[in-house]
């Protein structure tokens, strides 16, 4: 080899070299804070009909057939938690039929979901913002919506030509999809393009947190697929609500499919509990004689956590969400709906009850409605939020925290209810 072809070669290389570090240096910027909610090799994290849903060669596959034709949309659930203002990145390929991304969405149960769509389509039609359930179409491809509280739509921009815009969507092939939601405004963009836009004010309907999931559609048999999830918490939001959206430090409570985890107390008036059991996502509590629970048997912080879940009262007129929790070397237990359903508050501190001391407020519980519970334990605070609503501060310094001798076989952290059945679902630990 000549000394001319040898530089030849060199230069090449090194031109090479980099143009490739020239280009591998954004991306990875591009990606910093997001964390992968699907693991490449199962379901682990979602719920859905095994039936429809499964993962090969690393991809999430929605699939229908003729022979056991759906009567309605099905949607695999990601059970990490309920973001409110996130980044959703995610790849998929549809190689038929109708599909969509469900955000800040709510879970009706039977893997079935209401709430803001980032529709799948055909070309012709890509780009379309859907409500699944209720308002249906809130923007087609190039609208800038802003929906006013009177649920009046107007079109306030356009984010480019149809026809341009279509380009960016390559039918039947991988593409990558953005959802941006950021207080009231939702993007979906899709290859780097905005298609749609969507600004929500409409009370009743615009939602500020919700379940992510995956949809496939009534009709013909279809396939749909996914891969390379992620997902990244906005900088404003984990000041406002830290718990929305996942980060590394989140840690799934309840699979969505059995008790993994989780014990049932048999002692003092857990000894004629009633039923429990998972079905179709959620975890039931039956009513017991007086009290049904669960007890985590893993490993939980003493401080410096958060835990949230959603909740609600099936039966039974007394607290459905009994949570004790450790505050440091102590424990103490955050009551909703106890003494006859309304007294919210923590038992005990200074060895008063929830119904006694400075915590105690009141709140009217509807049966067979979900709630949403944050409980966020620090060094210096205990604060609980329901529905994203503060309902408690208590500074730690100073004050004794304890639990009834009753609520004692549920130690370190268990959940527990009175004279009434519960059900929950959305259940994580966040270390702070």
């Amino acid at each position: 080899m000549s000394r001319t072809t040898s530089s030849l070669r060199l230069a090449i290389l090194l031109a090479v070299t980099l143009y490739a570090n020239a280009f591998a240096l954004p991306a990875a910027e591009t990606e910093s804070g997001f964390v992968a909610i699907f693991n490449g090799k199962n379901l682990d994290g979602w719920d859905g009909n095994p039936k429809l849903w499964s993962v090969k060669d690393g991809v999430i596959r929605g699939e229908t057939s003729a022979d056991d034709p759906l009567k309605a949309n099905s949607f695999l659930i990601w059970r990490g938690g309920t973001p409110a203002d996130f980044e959703l990145r995610l790849e998929f390929r549809l190689r038929n039929g109708n599909s969509g991304v469900q955000v800040r969405s709510r879970d009706l149960g039977n893997w079935v979901c209401a709430g803001y769509q980032a529709d799948i389509l055909e070309a012709k039609r890509m780009g379309l913002f859907y409500e699944e359930r209720k308002r249906g179409i809130l923007a087609t491809r190039g609208q800038d919506v802003v929906i006013d509280e009177k649920g009046n739509k107007k079109v306030v921009g356009s984010l480019g030509e149809d026809a341009e815009l279509q380009k960016a969507f390559k039918e039947g092939e991988w593409n990558e999809m953005t959802i941006i939601a950021r207080g009231p405004t939702i993007t979906e963009k899709v290859n780097g393009v905005a298609l749609c836009r969507i600004t929500d004010h409409q009370p009743g309907f615009a939602a500020t947190s919700g379940v992510l999931a995956l949809q496939v559609h009534v009709g013909p048999p279809m396939l749909v697929e996914f891969k390379n999830i992620r997902l990244k918490n906005l900088a404003d939001a984990a000041a406002a609500q830290p718990s929305a959206a996942a980060s590394a430090d989140t840690i799934p409570l309840f699979n969505g499919k059995d008790l993994t985890g989780w014990a049932i107390p048999e002692k003092y008036d857990f000894a004629s509990h009633g039923k429990v059991y998972v079905k179709d996502g959620v975890l039931y509590l039956e009513e017991g004689a007086p009290m049904t629970g669960i007890q985590w048997t893993g490993d939980f912080p003493k401080t410096n956590y958060e835990v949230s879940l959603e909740a609600m009262r099936i039966s039974g007129g007394d607290f459905f969400v009994g949570m004790t929790f450790p505050v440091g070397d102590s424990h103490c237990t955050w009551i909703n709906g106890g003494w006859g359903g309304s007294v919210v508050g923590l038992s005990n501190v200074d060895e008063m009850n929830a119904s006694e001391n400075m915590t105690s407020t009141g709140m009217s519980f509807e049966d067979k409605k979900w709630y949403r519970f944050r409980l966020r334990v620090t060094d210096d605070l205990i604060q609980c939020f329901i529905d994203d609503a503060k309902v408690i501060e208590c500074e730690r310094k100073e004050h004794r925290f304890s639990v009834w001798e009753e609520q004692s076989p549920i130690k370190p952290f268990g959940v527990a209810t009175w004279h009434t059945g519960g059900a929950i679902r959305s259940f994580t630990l966040k270390k702070l």
